[in-house]
């Protein structure tokens, strides 16, 4: 039997708690890849046209991961446990890849920002939408979000 959402009411002036369930997990889902929000422009464009975008690369890993769950997603690791697939940390975010946000005007968007690791520095980044996942921009060189070296 599904859980159901509680109802604030008020009796006899009293507000009762309300509690609420059944928020939507997506992370069972497969990944749905979307091309409808691309950025063209800018240092990290999503330009199959760039002499440093990696088809096969990109292709072979779309592919792979269309199998699988956003929780088999999370838990993958590259590079010997160094790097990972994950929603990225605005405050971390480099200052070029802020500046293209602010020109998109995606400021209420950066709590979506997910970022997939390819290979050792190729990342491609866009925006998670429950199980959709809007490729937005192409990261050759991890510097949209660089990591922090440790001992530095």
């Amino acid at each position: 039997m599904p859980k159901r959402d509680k109802q604030t009411k008020k009796q006899a002036g009293i507000a009762s708690k309300s509690t609420v369930r059944n928020q939507y997990s997506s992370n069972g889902e497969k990944v749905i890849w979307m091309f409808d929000e691309i950025d063209k422009d800018g240092e990290f464009a999503f330009n199959i046209l760039r002499e440093d975008f990696q088809h096969k690369e990109f292709l072979d890993k779309m592919i792979s991961y269309s199998s699988m769950t956003w929780n088999e997603i999370a838990s993958q690791t590259h590079d010997k446990g160094k790097s990972k697939h994950h929603l990225l940390d605005y405050d971390s975010l480099s200052k070029k890849a802020k500046d293209r946000i602010a020109v998109l005007q995606l400021e209420q968007d950066t709590d979506r920002i997910f970022s997939f690791a390819l290979q050792n520095k190729l990342r491609v980044v866009g925006l998670r939408e429950n199980e959709r996942f809007h490729v937005k921009w192409y990261d050759p060189e991890h510097e949209f979000c660089p990591s922090q070296k440790k001992h530095t």
